[in-house]
């Protein structure tokens, strides 16, 4: 089936408006500079640069003043500030940082020219050893503090050592503790960030500004996956709530923006710095090799981690940053699974609702070794004091390996209950797997950005940046060694099966009888009691994807004091190229089934630890042994799905930064974007699967106004806000359809996915408003409301009966083949709006020994709605409505203690695939409507970090994750309002048992 091409065209062509834009902005720029002055008579002006004392940081978001007069400005990154129109003669500047003390210095101002200062901050509350400065999350706070003060439009920072230790190096479980953003995570590991409520498939991902190539080959989904890249080379994290013309109209839910380190942040000619640390589980602590971790020997359970970095200003010049980072968790976590029978009831009395019946349960341990190694580097080359080149380059490698094993006790769907709020489920045709899942995840993301700029004059300046972005994952098993393997338990040994306290214990009560002979449950442990088949029972899934980004924008900004009002017109242009191809494998063995003796000669021997809560030990197949045995007989392939996509986007804004009054600052302006995608789908492996195309067209222009207030009256208050129209580009299931008949002759079990010929995007517009109180201790009061507006939202349905017949006629294959149909297509409308608390405050104004305390604290609330059910579901994937985050810091002389805890709750699952978080099926009779949704369940984990410092160059410390050993119990529940009160339990992850951390870090 091929799908139609679709051609939406809502505006003019990009370059004629661009060309006419360009041309005004350039006029009225001439004829600004011709009726301003010059200069000002009997004024000069200030430049300088201000640094910390004891750190030689440069400081950004110093603000500067002169005293008597309404002239402020803020510094810049390498600290350095310029302020002109200073009256001539003695001024008195005040300079002031959070955390530091204020600091005045005088000065005589000469007319018509600058007078040059530099402003070294301190504060009598820090505690230092030499010319070290003790540093952690109190400076990480007063850092992010001043940076946001100074933003323009609504704006988190987040700096590096803020909350401190992070999880192995994860940017997830570092973005965790920011308002408004949720993490969507995948057992144990932060994968999908959800901003303001919005899927996660909305998060836009950059360095420096640049986007960042993704490399999902699980599902057809464009979401940026977290855990490919490190964050060893991040100086501070911006998260941009509120939308100007430069940034990209797709930044729906807000745009994440990881700002590099650079040779030119501090003073000091060179620096090294260094974190090097252990980490081990609580459960499975032990100095030596572990057997039975991976069925091909013994491996530690105590990981290493390594954290590098080295800055050298080689001159005034030129500056080099190296970072490079390698880390290694092993985790071990067990879980129960839990499956319900959701085929649609003859009646109403035994729905699902009314009487639950369990279909599938399964006892299981994860364990896995995730590898992280990272190597980043950054050339800052000031070519002339106008010009500068800043080049940076990061390597990312990710590699997982993992395993899960464990009995799945099959019931059936005929499976009998007695009932009561916590029912014994009964099968007299149960079935037993040994089952054995064991991958090898691993991928490669390299980032190169750089930017060329030049300062024509004071007030004008102009850049290029330009990038190239490449992700790719892959998934492996026979390549590597092993395989995964299902055996089956022998007819004859067991005839009935009983599952009690299954809806409230971790473990279930197993009872199971041969005719009514009671049978022992260590028959279920014995491999010897199985049989391994061909077929799915033995596969290899080989899956890749490859994802490349390129891109270069150029940039004009002009500064016209006078015309009529302080204006800042800015315009840019950019062209981005986006290519993404995937491909999922799946081969099967043909060879004679093994049972018995036969099939225990291939038993991992050295797994023996208890499998999960206290279950006991379980015999499994190794992976190894099974692979090299009969790797050769992989030769059919059951699956070969191939998608590939291509994206093009020319783009072009204007922006007008203007001041009506000192203190009112407007940014407005408007964006345009091209967008063109070409995708396919297929399935190779079908010889009956139709190849399905797309070409989606659109352009759009996206207009936007922010504020920023900041009254002279309430010194410190910052009230913030805008309206923007931004777009979500279909995510890539969306934009293809797929065709695959019955898996062999008369089996009538084909699917049918079929696109709307008229899909469109989602356009969305966004209101913001944010009002912050910085308090006089580098602290902030912060409270933000948003709504978001959501057109087009793109749902699916399923085939009528009559539509199945057409779109099976459209493909040239029978109707009488295929069992369902779904058809993608833009629904109703919808929206999500939330409320963002937020505070944060350095105690050093209380009596000793309090005065060492430091918080963090916010919470974030948010509602979807929508015009139908399918829409209110689909909107929520992935985003969590509730978070909390507390960070609580003290310090007494050379002791610091840091405290954490994230609190996520319930989340949709965000599976892209429709039977990935909604099973069952739909029915006109609400009674008799089997879908339900799956909810990941709230989940509250908290980190201790004590450190001591020991000189200059050393500080040891310690640290425990997740010290409470807090788990997750994900559960189902009704998908019509009219069913909502319904849950059932589908998982029980124990994936939070503590980790111990320790380590040593400093600097010379």
């Amino acid at each position: 089936m091929t799908t139609p091409t679709h051609r939406t065209q809502s505006s003019n062509s990009g370059p004629s408006w661009f060309e006419r834009c360009l041309k005004t902005c350039l006029v009225a720029s001439l004829l600004a500079f011709a009726a301003s002055p010059l200069a000002a008579q009997g004024t000069g002006s200030l430049t300088g640069t201000v640094i910390d004392t004891t750190s030689g940081k440069y400081l950004e978001g110093a603000e500067i003043s002169v005293q008597g007069s309404s002239l402020t400005t803020t510094t810049a990154r390498d600290g350095s500030f310029n302020l002109g129109g200073v009256p001539v003669g003695a001024q008195s500047v005040l300079v002031t940082y959070p955390g530091l003390d204020p600091k005045t210095e005088s000065v005589n101002v000469a007319s018509g020219q600058p007078t040059t200062v530099a402003v070294r901050l301190g504060s009598s509350e820090i505690f230092s050893l030499g010319e070290y400065r003790v540093s952690g999350s109190k400076e990480g706070m007063a850092q992010a503090v001043a940076l946001q003060k100074i933003s323009i439009q609504a704006k988190l920072v987040a700096a590096a050592d803020q909350f401190g230790p992070i999880s192995e190096g994860n940017v997830g479980e570092y973005l965790k503790f920011l308002p408004g953003l949720s993490i969507d995570y995948n057992a144990n590991d932060a994968r999908g960030v959800s901003l303001r409520g919005l899927n996660t498939s909305f998060t836009v991902v950059a360095v420096d500004g640049t986007p960042m190539a993704a490399s999902s080959s699980v599902a057809d989904t464009r979401r940026f996956e977290f855990e490919q890249i490190a964050m060893n080379n991040v100086e501070t994290t911006e998260l941009f709530k509120t939308l100007t013309p430069d940034l990209p109209a797709s930044a729906t839910g807000g745009f994440v923006n990881f700002v590099t380190k650079s040779a030119f942040d501090r003073e000091a000619t060179s620096l090294f710095s260094y974190d090097v640390s252990f980490v081990v589980p609580s459960t499975n602590f032990s100095f030596g090799r572990e057997s039975g971790v991976w069925g091909s020997g013994k491996e530690f359970v105590i990981r290493p981690n390594v954290d590098l970095t080295y800055a050298r200003r080689v001159n005034s010049k030129l500056g080099i940053n190296f970072n490079y980072r390698f880390s290694e968790r092993y985790d071990d976590s067990p879980r129960t699974e839990l499956t319900w029978v959701t085929a649609t009831p003859a009646s109403a009395a035994t729905a699902i609702w009314t009487a639950p019946r369990l279909s599938q349960y399964n006892v299981r341990t994860e364990q896995k070794i995730t590898h992280r190694e990272s190597f980043a580097s950054k050339l800052d080359y000031l070519i002339s004091d106008d010009t500068k080149l800043t080049v940076s380059g990061q390597w990312n490698w990710y590699d997982l390996y993992f395993h899960q094993r464990g009995p799945q006790l099959v019931l059936g769907n005929n499976a009998t209950s007695s009932g009561g709020a916590n029912p014994t489920f009964t099968s007299t045709a149960p079935i037993v797997r040994n089952d054995l899942l064991f991958r090898n995840k691993y991928g490669t993301t390299w980032h190169f950005n750089g930017t060329l700029s030049h300062q024509f004059s004071r007030d004008v300046k102009a850049w290029l940046t330009g990038y190239w972005s490449y992700a790719d994952g892959q998934y492996r098993d026979v390549s590597k060694g092993f395989i995964s393997s299902q055996a089956v338990l022998n007819t004859g040994l067991i005839t009935s099966m009983s599952l009690a306290n299954t809806m409230t214990e971790e473990l279930p009560g197993i009872s199971l009888l041969n005719g009514t002979s009671a049978v022992s449950v260590d028959t279920l442990r014995m491999l010897g009691n199985y049989t391994l088949s061909a077929g799915a029972s033995y596969q290899s899934r080989p899956w890749t994807t490859h994802e490349n980004k390129t891109g270069v924008s150029g940039h004009y900004s002009i500064n016209l004091p006078q015309f009529p009002m302080p204006t800042t017109i800015q315009i840019g242009s950019a062209i981005d190229k986006t290519e993404r191809d995937i491909t999922r494998l799946t081969r099967r063995g043909n060879f004679t089934p093994i049972t018995g003796a036969t099939l225990d000669q291939y038993r991992d021997v050295g797994f023996t630890k208890d499998l999960a809560f206290g279950f006991g030990s379980y015999q499994t197949v190794d992976p190894y042994k099974i692979a090299e045995a009969f790797k050769s007989t992989l030769y059919t392939y059951a699956v070969d799905e191939y998608r590939e996509f291509t994206e093009d986007n020319l783009s072009a804004y204007l922006r007008a930064d203007v001041k009506p009054t000192r203190d009112l600052l407007l940014v407005g302006g408007v964006r345009w974007e091209r967008r063109e995608i070409d995708g396919l789908a297929v399935d190779r492996a079908n010889v009956r699967s139709k190849l399905a195309t797309t070409n989606l067209k659109y352009s759009e222009f996206y207009p936007s106004l922010t504020f920023k207030y900041t009254p002279a009256q309430l010194k410190g208050l910052v009230a913030r806000g805008g309206v923007s129209r931004s777009v979500g580009h279909p995510d890539y299931a969306d934009l293809v359809g797929t065709v695959n008949s019955e898996s062999a002759p008369g089996a009538a079990n084909g699917t049918i996915v079929e696109v709307s010929p008229g899909l469109k995007p989602y356009f969305t517009t966004n209101y913001d408003v944010a009002v912050d109180y910085y308090l006089k201790n580098s602290g902030v009061i912060g409270v933000a409301l948003f709504r978001k507006d959501v057109k087009n939202f793109i749902i699916r349905r399923g085939m009528t009966a009559a539509e199945l017949t057409a779109a099976a006629a459209e493909a040239g294959i029978s109707a009488a083949e295929f069992s369902s149909g779904a058809i993608q297509y833009n629904g109703p409308k919808s929206s999500v709006e939330g409320v963002e608390l937020s505070y944060s405050q350095n105690f050093s104004f209380l009596p000793k020994p309090f005065n060492g305390l430091n918080a963090q604290a916010n919470f974030t609330l948010t509602d979807a709605d929508g015009d139908n059910n399918d829409v209110l579901w689909a909107q929520q994937r992935g985003a969590a409505s509730k978070t909390f985050n507390l960070v609580l810091g003290y310090r007494i002389g050379a002791w610091s203690i840091t405290t954490s805890t994230n609190w996520t709750g319930d989340t949709v699952a965000s599976g892209l695939v429709n039977s990935e978080w909604i099973v069952g099926t739909a029915n006109a009779n609400p009674a008799l409507d089997t879908q339900l949704v799956s909810i990941k369940s709230d989940v509250m984990r908290t980190d201790i970090k004590v450190e001591y410092a020991i000189s200059s160059r050393y500080k040891v410390y310690a640290g425990i994750q997740n010290i409470f050993g807090e788990g997750r119990w994900d559960y189902l529940r009704g998908y019509l309002p009219e069913n909502s009160a319904v849950r059932l339990p589908r998982n029980h992850y124990q994936f939070g048992e503590p980790y111990y951390n320790v380590g040593i870090r400093g600097q010379f």
